[in-house]
């Protein structure tokens, strides 16, 4: 599972060039070189262009050396400061096309003891029964040639029958969780999609938990998803053991997902988001979690499970950013918390986004483990790759620097050499070429230390 964490906000770079300070010293150190050239020209001869040579030209290259080098060590500085920037940005952006990835639920099913809660609980038709008024118990019919788990497959996946059986979804693999059944219930589910005319060939595999699952299942299939076609059918049934009373209300869930979805006309499509899952500081990773946004603008939050440490920091993230200002808690209205409700939960939200209530988010805990995932009918856009900006480096002000060297050594010779003696070919050549190789050799190396000690100081 990849970590949800962000780097801190990076500094800006220094960015200042104190200008009028270098106008300052070029203009005293050209001053006092010309004065210095002044009293030591000879008397008897005429000012000609080579006064300037040593008076002018060869200082101003000389101090444009020991500038550019200065302008080296800062553009060294704003080249760390900005790879670090990068390496920061690099981290969100990839978190980003992380957390966006997503699966499309292709069809959904539930079962509760009440009719259309989702609706009920949005309050969008009649007013919902709070716990313990609830009715806790799914009823079931007494039949010779099913048992019932058989019935709950069947009442489960007859809504789903058309999805099932359809061209779009092949392969399907079959994830199945029965409270208090064992791996029998495979062959109950293999007799029940029979019923429904399901061929044996278009369901590849059925993998039975003795655990229900959390989100963290979701994470898997929507990671695999980037390489294949992954058709998926997640039932879930929380019925209770046949003499038992439970203040928990039974349920039944079920999903296909794909991430090779065909829409058909009229069809609203709900998508799930790659889940949070696993985490114990809800305070610090959900800030996190919302800043990336799977989902910009949650309108509902249903919730089950979620203990005081957990429930308050999420609630207070959320009213910070301003987001799902309808929060629903599922234990409060179907009673004491069962396994099955984290799934049930997120089919009343599918339930939701299909009503047109916008996005929707979904948090569970188990064990002090939350989970938060979100469903949308739209698909949110996964931000692309991060590219390297034209910030400034150190390599040009080297550069540079190594150019005015070689003038400056042009002019040196001007100055000094004896009578009208020329350098040869070679010795011009190595003039201009050394000292290039040397100053780009030093921008190059100075340029890769400050990359790597920005990536070394990131990590840590």
């Amino acid at each position: 599972m990849r970590e949800w964490w962000l780097y801190k906000k990076q500094p800006e770079p220094d960015t200042d060039v104190p200008v009028m300070a270098i106008i300052i010293l070029y203009v005293a150190t050209i001053a006092f070189c010309l004065l210095i050239r002044a009293f030591t020209w000879p008397e008897k001869e005429h000012v000609t262009a080579i006064f300037l040579v040593p008076s002018f030209f060869l200082p101003a290259c000389l101090l444009s050396v020991f500038v550019f080098l200065g302008f080296m060590m800062r553009d060294a500085d704003i080249h760390y400061a900005e790879t670090r920037k990068f390496v920061a940005q690099e981290r969100e952006i990839n978190l980003k096309a992380h957390a966006r990835q997503n699966m499309a639920i292709v069809a959904w099913s539930a079962i509760t003891p009440l009719a259309e809660p989702a609706l009920n609980m949005l309050k969008l038709e009649v007013e919902f029964p709070l716990a313990p008024k609830t009715p806790v118990k799914i009823q079931l019919e007494e039949m010779f040639d099913q048992t019932r788990n058989e019935q709950v497959f069947a009442r489960l996946l007859a809504p789903m029958e058309e999805k099932l059986k359809g061209y779009h979804y092949r392969n399907i693999e079959t994830f199945v969780w029965v409270r208090g059944s064992d791996d029998s219930c495979v062959e109950e589910l293999r007799r029940s999609l029979e019923r429904l005319g399901v061929e044996d060939t278009r369901i590849r595999k059925i993998e039975y938990s003795a655990d229900c699952p959390d989100y963290e299942l979701i994470g898997k299939l929507v990671s695999i998803s980037n390489d294949y076609i992954v058709n998926r059918l997640i039932i879930i049934v929380d019925l209770h053991e046949e003499g038992c009373e439970s203040k928990c209300m039974e349920n039944a869930s079920a999903f296909l997902l794909t991430n090779h979805y065909s829409r058909v006309e009229g069809e609203k499509p709900v998508y799930l988001y790659q889940p949070m899952s696993g985490v114990t500081d809800v305070e610090e990773k959900m800030p996190i979690y919302l800043e990336v946004g799977s989902v910009k603008t949650p309108k509902t939050l249903w919730y089950t499970g979620l203990s005081r440490t957990e429930k308050y920091p999420l609630m207070q993230a959320l009213d910070q950013k301003g987001l799902a200002a309808d929060r629903l808690d599922v234990d409060a209205s179907l009673g004491e918390k069962s396994a099955g409700y984290r799934w049930l939960t997120l089919a009343l939200a599918a339930d939701a986004v299909k009503y047109a209530q916008g996005e929707q988010l979904v948090a569970t805990s188990e064990k002090n483990k939350f989970g938060i995932t979100a469903l949308s009918s739209q698909r949110t856009t996964i931000p692309s790759n991060l590219t390297w900006g034209n910030w400034q480096n150190p390599v040009l002000p080297a550069f540079m620097a190594g150019l005015f060297f070689i003038f400056s050594i042009l002019f040196y010779y001007i100055t000094f050499s004896e009578g009208n003696s020329h350098p040869s070919i070679w010795t011009l050549l190595a003039y201009v070429i050394v000292p290039l190789i040397v100053f780009i050799s030093i921008g190059v190396s100075i340029l890769i230390l400050k990359s790597n000690a920005a990536y070394r100081d990131m990590r840590c």
